[in-house]
């Protein structure tokens, strides 16, 4: 798991293997533990597509775009709240393939 004191920011590690560009796959970062998946980020088309966004996490989620280039999609959640614990799911799709991978959050 991944440790966060609350009023902080967090990084929850993400990324593909080995270490390609991800700038023209789709970035999907959701919360998997909730009755309904509830979208935290997406990252498609070179950009990031906040309309989808819940107003709960609008503003507090940013992927790094240069490190795209290394194949990081990790996310910064800011402004951590005891709210926010709980499991995320990074998805990374590309033409050819997919992949995910399950990332616990525990707010102390």
């Amino acid at each position: 798991p991944v440790f966060a004191v609350a009023g902080e920011d967090v990084i929850l590690p993400c990324s593909v293997k080995p270490n390609i560009s991800a700038v023209d796959m789709r970035v999907e970062w959701f919360r998997s533990d909730l009755k309904e998946a509830q979208l935290v980020h997406l990252y498609e088309d070179h950009e990031d597509r906040t309309t989808d966004q819940p107003d709960f996490y609008r503003g507090r989620t940013k992927l790094n775009h240069q490190e795209l280039q290394r194949g990081n999609t990790s996310l910064k959640l800011s402004s951590v709240q005891v709210s926010d614990e709980g499991s995320y799911k990074c998805f990374i799709e590309s033409k050819s393939w997919s992949d995910d991978a399950i990332v616990d959050l525990r707010v102390e």
